[in-house]
């Protein structure tokens, strides 16, 4: 983790968040954490995050928040063009290595930002049904 000052909280979350293969909500931090902070703490420390360009939200199809390390990113400037996949049997949400093209837009509208969510079943779900 880099970028600002480092807290024990904030190195508590991060930590959670790099030994993830997916995005994860605000819940899935909070219950790895186990009490070690308040909820307000970590939306916090996630928001800082985000606006410092080390974590890019995912909206899920239920709308739900899932936050995911950026791999591409620099400080304030988000590269989310990329998909991201949600299996509707087990809800997990993955950033794909799949870049996505910014939209032929009608003349007069400006594209601020993609959220390409994808849904399906991963890989996991799928061997489960063979």
């Amino acid at each position: 983790m880099a970028k600002k000052r480092n807290t024990k909280t904030k190195e508590l979350v991060w930590k959670v968040m790099e030994n993830s293969e997916s995005a994860l909500t605000h819940d899935d931090i909070t219950q790895s954490l186990r009490g070690e902070m308040d909820r307000v703490t970590i939306y916090r420390i996630l928001q800082g995050f985000e606006e410092e360009g080390l974590v890019h939200k995912v909206i899920d199809s239920a709308g739900k928040s899932h936050y995911a390390i950026c791999r591409h990113c620099t400080e304030h400037h988000h590269h989310d063009n990329h998909m991201h996949f949600q299996c509707v049997t087990c809800g997990v949400v993955n950033c794909l290595d799949k870049e996505v093209r910014k939209p032929n837009m009608p003349e007069g509208y400006t594209v601020e930002e993609i959220n390409y969510l994808v849904t399906g079943c991963c890989p996991d779900c799928r061997d489960d049904k063979d």
